[in-house]
């Protein structure tokens, strides 16, 4: 067993500046109440990070200032459950008053990532939700060499989501990070980090939330598997009967995830790819250029 000071990020990350994004950084099965610790079970090799979504805040201003934990994200969950029969869990909450990509280039992310591999996990898989699912993605393409070796998208907005324009229902302070979510936002997104690539090395997978015939009800499916990442032979896996706002409470997701974390993760050849494109997309979506 090895204890691993984590400094604090493990723990809520306070800070003078507004600009700052606070994280909290807590190892959920096996469960360690001292703060600032990783705690390695014996003998497993296998840490799980959990990433969640947007957090709507629509009474106060300085609630997305603040770092929370979804309630999938705890212990007791189905999801937490699941996952600890193969790993050691732990998630990782951040503070939604900052755009999406600069909750990625957190400087606690990079120490939480390093302290995991410093504890002796030889696997760190990142598992984002939604929003979370882009922070994990900036985060291996921005730090190849960081120690990740697989990432697990869930419902990810990759090619955005028209709800991010829906600010109505939050606070002004957490109106950029919702923008940062828009299919437009997006869209730029993709044309500034066009020389960005999904590490060769990094196991890369999208988990596709299906209800209805176009998508999750919030992110349709060629948004969250994009052409980009068609083209780098990232496999996509469809989750049926899976809406958007439920997708980490199901035990179905609990169940598929886990095999996902378990079982190895090659990129798709281009074959592959194609066959899936008809089969997810739709026949129109093999000739679409």
């Amino acid at each position: 067993m090895m204890v691993t000071p984590v400094l604090a990020f493990a723990a809520v990350v306070l800070t003078q500046d507004p600009a700052a994004v606070e994280t909290k950084f807590v190892q959920v099965a096996p469960a360690v109440k001292a703060p600032g610790v990783v705690r390695r079970s014996p003998g497993q090799a296998r840490a799980v990070v959990l990433f969640h979504g947007f957090r709507p805040h629509p009474i106060s201003d300085t609630s997305p200032l603040h770092a929370e934990l979804s309630g999938w994200e705890e212990a007791t969950s189905p999801l937490v459950k699941t996952l600890a029969k193969d790993a050691d869990v732990f998630a990782f909450g951040y503070a939604q008053h900052r755009p999406v990509e600069e909750v990625a280039r957190t400087p606690a992310l990079t120490r939480a990532v390093a302290a995991l591999r410093e504890a002796g996990y030889a696997d760190v898989v990142l598992v984002g939700y939604s929003a979370g699912a882009l922070v994990v993605r900036y985060f291996v393409e921005d730090h190849p060499a960081a120690g990740v070796t697989k990432v697990i998208q869930v419902c990810a907005p990759n090619g955005g989501t028209s709800w991010g324009k829906m600010t109505a229902g939050v606070r002004e302070s957490q109106e950029p990070f919702l923008l940062s979510l828009t299919k437009e936002a997006r869209q730029r997104a993709m044309r500034d980090r066009a020389d960005r690539r999904i590490p060769p090395d990094v196991e890369f997978v999208c988990l596709i939330g299906v209800s209805g015939r176009s998508g999750d009800g919030l992110v349709r499916y060629d948004c969250q598997w994009t052409r980009d990442l068609q083209q780098q032979g990232v496999p996509a896996v469809l989750l049926p009967h899976t809406p958007h706002v439920t997708a980490m409470r199901s035990k179905a997701t609990a169940a598929r995830l886990a095999e996902l974390v378990r079982e190895p993760q090659p990129r798709w050849t281009a074959a592959q790819v194609e066959a899936a494109r008809g089969r997810i997309l739709g026949r129109e979506a093999v000739n679409a250029p």
